[in-house]
């Protein structure tokens, strides 16, 4: 009889790589997938700490998981940033796990499965070589290229979780993007900061050198670069996309805010009008490109007048997709608290406020679009609305919607081109056209 785990990614897609090579340890054992926790032999949570949310979720998903498996004999481990924040307190606060496993240390998940999960006389020979195992059937993959950050923006706290920068050399991004090739159409390349890949190990930054590399490797139709830091961006690379087809117009760039006053106190440098030029130089060498950033609003001592030029800056640069968070007062530390007296309500209302103005903005921009014909990746298909799903180029994976479209062939198509018709924020509309022979 076979064991059977079950694991919970909690977090971003670089956790969810994490998370997809503990479970092919667990395959490599031959383990299967559980469809409940009471018929699991061990569940794995695989933790973010990146925010105060992100340990409430975990803290909820702990308390859950425990309730369902009281009086049976599951095994309940924790890996995950937790690890290297607040850990004293979960662990204070839930005993009954059985395992904290360090970020990362698969080769210590490994070990605690032949010492602790596998039976005395289990065969501890791998049954299979796997090194990642995928969560859910996609056509998207993600590359993490490095982990690990040096910027140390006063908000953030993934230097003290992650570490510095470590970048993967481009052979071995090259050979795990090729086993990858089987598994999707479209590769997504990430990491902390993907401009600064490569200046530890390299000297310099080595994005071109990677793209180049990972170009060649067939079965991919699109590579999608995310995290691209506006500090570190340069405008030498913009021919990439005119000589590389694979490489989509499509570009990530978290600004954050556009306040030179905030940005100064945030320790990051380009301001209101530097991050201007760079989008507006980015579009006018790559007319087509299609940009995403976030913006973070009640930063300490950020005033109206701040505010504002957040709204002067969307008005003036065109950027179609925009995240908006709160700032949240983080602590570094194996101790971990809510802070009662940070004024949420105040930051979760400025929040709103501007979530709301941008999706008015969006949907103009949206409206703009119907009539014109965009390649798209054909996904899934949605029972209740009896419509096939895809993303067009300029939607990343989880994050800009879908495109729906009814194809009454038998096409089994994954790459198709749509029309749109019809926009509703980030659901599209669109009819298929037919490649002539």
């Amino acid at each position: 009889m076979k064991l059977k785990y079950i694991i919970l990614s909690l977090g971003c897609a670089k956790n969810l790589v994490d998370s997809e090579r503990f479970v092919a340890i667990l395959k490599n054992y031959g383990f299967k997938e559980a469809e409940t926790f009471d018929e699991a032999d061990i569940v794995l949570v695989n933790s973010c700490a990146f925010l105060h949310d992100a340990l409430l979720e975990l803290s909820d998903t702990l308390s859950e998981i425990l309730w369902e498996i009281d009086g049976i004999p599951t095994k309940l481990v924790v890996t995950g940033c937790v690890m290297n924040r607040g850990l004293q307190t979960f662990q204070e606060k839930f005993p009954w796990v059985d395992c904290w496993i360090p970020l990362k240390d698969f080769t210590a998940f490994e070990r605690y499965l032949k010492e602790s999960v596998l039976p005395p006389d289990a065969d501890l020979t791998r049954k299979r070589l796997l090194q990642r195992t995928p969560l859910e059937q996609e056509q998207h993959v993600y590359l993490r290229i490095a982990d690990g950050c040096e910027n140390y923006c006063t908000y953030c706290l993934i230097p003290s979780i992650r570490g510095k920068l470590v970048s993967v050399p481009i052979e071995e991004l090259v050979k795990e993007a090729k086993s990858l090739s089987r598994r999707g159409k479209e590769l997504v390349l990430i990491a902390q900061d993907s401009c600064m890949y490569g200046t530890d190990i390299y000297g310099h930054k080595a994005l071109p050198e990677l793209i180049e590399a990972l170009h060649e490797i067939k079965g991919f139709e699109w590579i999608r670069l995310m995290y691209l830091h506006p500090d570190h961006f340069e405008l030498d690379w913009l021919p990439l996309w005119k000589k590389y087809p694979k490489l989509l117009p499509y570009f990530e760039i978290p600004i954050q805010h556009v306040s030179d006053r905030i940005i100064h106190a945030m320790n990051r440098k380009k301001g209101y009008a530097e991050l201007k030029a760079l989008f507006e130089s980015i579009k006018t060498e790559i007319p087509q490109a299609v940009f995403r950033t976030t913006l973070m609003v009640g930063y300490p001592g950020e005033t109206r007048a701040d505010l504002d030029l957040i709204d002067k800056f969307l008005s003036e640069v065109d950027i179609l997709h925009v995240g908006v968070f709160g700032y949240s007062p983080e602590q570094e530390g194996s101790q971990w608290h809510y802070p009662d007296d940070w004024d949420w309500d105040r930051t979760r209302q400025l929040e709103l406020e501007l979530t709301q103005k941008i999706q008015k903005q969006k949907l103009a921009k949206m409206e703009r679009l119907v009539g014109t014909s965009h390649r798209a990746m054909v996904v899934d298909y949605d029972f209740e609305l009896e419509a096939l799903c895809a993303r067009l180029w300029f939607q990343a994976p989880e994050i800009d919607g879908l495109v729906y479209f009814e194809d009454d062939s038998d096409s089994k198509e994954i790459m198709v081109e749509i029309q749109i018709f019809d926009v509703l924020d980030d659901e599209i509309w669109g009819e298929l056209i037919e490649e002539q022979e």
